[in-house]
């Protein structure tokens, strides 16, 4: 060998050698990267990610959906035949693989979700994590990320499949788009409300029962979207103007309540001197709005003048307020010093916003003045479209009943939530001062005075062969649900009409009668925080302690002191 094939060959060997060290140098920089990215995430992320990925049900789940997907590739090709050479098939294998996906998405995740919750309240190991520095905030987000990670695996897995179907033509890109979107929002919905039904209580009872209807709920609603995904691949989507509002109108109200629902499972999972409510409230205010929103554009501009959509907007809007009253007046009086020393100070503030303060009674106000603000706006909705001269082509004589309609149906259905929600207000707040209530317990009662009030008359009517098939009476004057369907068909008699006389007077005879209560507790004053209290939020914001102003103890004021404080 020369000395310059030599000299050649030591060359070569130094730029491998630097190669390697280059290509190591960068593989530490991008572990040290990670290592660093690691340690910002939520670390309840990081511990539920790796349970979950090293457990046996998580490893069997991930087999049989590879197992299945394997065998549905030969099983849907044997059944297809020589004709997958020719034919548009495509369809077919697709909602197969789909139907395998949507399985694990749908039941497997959320009921895991919901058991990694269920299990630390029942194991007594959440104490551990309430005790840290984590939020309640960060610990349903991890839970929730945690689930999410789950479904990316899933879907890689699957989705290589789900794309070889476009391959046999039949089914277009957009229309796998959107499945695989809509079985992703629909798993991660269901898993943020699973992780919700955790966290309402840790008795072995009710945990039973509230497994029961997790596993029951996620296998309607996986047969639901089996349902919807049918039809949706076998009909002919128009990716216009329709599609792409109606998508976006379902976006905003799934955002709404996925984060309803997310803050609903953080409140519970905040200790009980702790603020559960003004988060929730500012949620459902900003839902509100934007449905209202949603309602706007379309009666002035999509379909301008239609009086159908007025009911809708109150029917829609009239029923998520009668639920979202349900759990709202049902809420403890009692608030904490922790929650009073964050309670408005000045006039405006208390008269603006002491109704977003935690307690039953400004809940119940909270309500009935969405309520009523929903009914202004309607009436504002139609004052302006006749301003406008906006046409109603809903057909000769239609207009005229539904406008007769809409006032009776307004005054009923807020008179009907105004007496049942005030009703329920003073059930729980009887039961709350001799028994332990649960965050479920007003939701309960709630159901069990609409059922009463509706099924009795409704049986009486139907057991008594004189009343039997002669209509409405006043026997049905409790039964909100016929006596408001009478109303929008336009055909209410006498009854109905007096109706919209006396319920308003029970309803607000039912708000004077909850009136004490409620200004008891708007009449609640801001605390003063203890000084300790005060310094240890001094020093965690960085600031240095404010001095109090003395407070002379005797008339001549020489002797100044702390003003009064709470220490509990």
């Amino acid at each position: 060998m020369t000395t310059a094939d030599g000299t050649s060959l030591d060359k070569a060997a130094g730029v491998d050698v630097a190669q390697t060290t280059s290509r190591r140098s960068r593989l530490d920089d991008l572990e040290r990267w990670l290592e660093r990215v690691g340690d910002r995430l939520n670390p309840i992320l990081v511990k539920e990610t790796r349970q979950a990925l090293k457990s046996k049900q998580f490893t069997l789940t991930f087999l049989l959906l590879l197992l299945c997907g394997w065998g549905w590739t030969f099983v849907g090709a044997s059944m297809v035949g020589p004709g997958i050479f020719y034919g548009a098939h495509g369809r077919e294998l697709f909602f197969g693989y789909f139907v395998v996906l949507a399985f694990p998405l749908c039941v497997v995740v959320p009921y895991g979700a919901y058991r990694s919750l269920a299990a630390e309240r029942e194991d007594g190991t959440y104490e551990l994590l309430s005790i840290t520095t984590l939020s309640p905030w960060q610990i349903v987000s991890g839970k929730l990320g945690s689930a999410v990670v789950q479904m990316i695996i899933y879907f890689s897995a699957i989705s290589p499949c789900l794309a070889f179907t476009y391959m046999l033509r039949g089914i277009d890109v957009p229309t796998i788009f959107f499945a695989l979107v809509y079985a992703f929002l629909t798993s991660a919905g269901l898993s943020a409300l699973a992780l919700l039904l955790a966290t309402f209580t840790q008795e072995k009872v009710w945990q039973v029962l509230l497994t029961v209807f997790v596993i029951l709920g996620t296998l309607l609603v996986f047969w639901i979207l089996i349902i919807v995904m049918l039809n949706f691949v076998n009909s002919t989507i128009d990716f216009r103007r329709w599609f792409w509002l109606g998508n976006a109108m379902g976006l905003t109200a799934y955002a709404s309540y996925f984060v309803l629902v997310f803050l609903a499972a953080a409140s519970q999972l905040t200790f009980s001197s702790g603020n559960r409510s003004t988060a929730l409230r500012i949620a459902m205010s900003v839902q509100f709005l934007l449905f209202t929103a949603w309602m706007a554009w379309f009666w002035f501009y999509e379909e301008p003048g239609q009086w159908p959509l007025i009911f809708v907007y109150l029917f829609i809007g009239g029923v998520n307020w009668y639920v979202m009253g349900a759990f709202l007046t049902g809420e403890s009086s009692q608030l904490s010093p922790r929650v009073r020393r964050r309670l408005p100070q000045s006039t405006l503030g208390r008269i603006l916003l002491s109704w977003f303060a935690p307690g039953s009674g400004t809940g119940y106000m909270f309500v009935i003045g969405n309520y009523l603000t929903m009914l202004l706006l309607a009436l504002f909705a139609v004052v302006a479209a006749r301003l406008l001269q906006i046409e109603q082509p809903t057909g000769p004589g239609v207009p005229r009943r539904l406008i007769t309609a809409l006032p009776l149906f307004a005054i009923l259905s807020a008179s009907y939530a105004i007496i049942y929600l005030g009703l329920e207000r003073v059930i729980v707040a009887w039961l709350r001062r001799r028994f332990q209530v649960s965050p479920l317990a007003p939701l309960l009662i709630q159901t069990l005075i609409l059922a009463a009030a509706c099924g009795i008359p409704y049986t009486i009517y139907g057991l008594s062969p004189a009343n039997y098939g002669n209509g409405y009476s006043m026997l049905q004057a409790t039964n909100a649900v016929w006596t408001l369907v009478d109303a929008v068909d336009g055909r209410s008699g006498p009854e109905v009409q007096f109706l919209a006389v006396v319920l308003p007077l029970v309803a607000l005879l039912t708000v004077v009668l909850n009136l004490p209560s409620i200004a008891r507790e708007v009449r609640l004053g801001r605390l003063l925080a203890p000084p300790r209290v005060r310094q240890e939020e001094e020093d965690l914001a960085g600031k240095p302690l404010a001095p109090l102003a003395p407070v002379p103890t005797n008339p001549w004021g020489d002797v100044p002191a702390e003003p009064p404080f709470d220490e509990s």
